[in-house]
């Protein structure tokens, strides 16, 4: 009898990931050759197509213009490079690296260059391309978006000071707060604490507060 393969195990979200925070240029000559980086963040596939096209539109008489994004959250982030017209893998893989070495997602890098009559080779090609990429990201801001999962709470004041000890103790913070009859929470937890909270406050209201899942 022959079993079905096993599940693919998808590993959990981290609690935060880097991501572009702002656009950067910069220009590299080899070779009397002109490789101008360009990096914007883009959020979805439609963004990046059109943060592509509005990047490269000022260099339109450019001989070629490559790019690569990386767009998503982690573990779903999702791959793109393209090499216009240069060798396969000269262009935009070498420029895809530079995003993946600072683990950066949201971003999108054009590369455009100027032939300057000077054939670099394969080698001196992806070299070019990787450095051009790797000066405009370095001249770029990063911001960090923390992952997690919002829950609301329903819970009399005599229990605000424990849950209040519980999401501090889980590095969870108050996003919202509205104070009637009974106390009402819209709170935030990352994805590595947010299931041992749950579990503590079924524990310490004998299970009369019960998070629900925001939205």
């Amino acid at each position: 009898m022959v079993s079905d393969p096993p599940e693919p195990v998808i590993p959990p979200p981290p609690d935060e990931h880097l991501a572009l925070g702002g656009e950067a240029a910069a220009e590299l000559r080899v070779q009397r050759s002109r490789f101008i980086g360009l990096c914007a963040p883009a959020h979805a596939h439609a963004a990046a197509q059109e943060t592509i096209a509005r990047l490269v539109a000022p260099y339109h008489d450019a001989r070629h213009a490559c790019w690569a994004w990386r767009l998503g959250a982690p573990p779903a982030v999702v791959e793109n490079r393209n090499d216009d017209g240069e060798p396969s893998g000269t262009a935009g893989e070498p420029i895809l690296a530079e995003i993946r070495k600072r683990d950066l997602t949201d971003a999108v890098v054009v590369v455009v260059r100027y032939f300057g009559g000077v054939k670099l080779g394969t080698g001196g090609l992806a070299r070019a391309y990787g450095q051009a990429a790797a000066a405009a990201l370095a001249a770029a801001p990063v911001r960090r978006v923390r992952q997690g999962r919002e829950f609301t709470l329903n819970f009399p004041y005599g229990q605000q000071k424990t849950l209040t000890h519980l999401l501090t103790d889980c590095a969870g913070t108050v996003e919202d707060e509205q104070y009637a009859a009974d106390v009402a929470w819209r709170v935030w937890l990352p994805h590595s604490r947010w299931p041992e909270f749950l579990s503590r406050v079924r524990e310490a209201t004998a299970g009369a507060v019960v998070p629900q899942p925001g939205d």
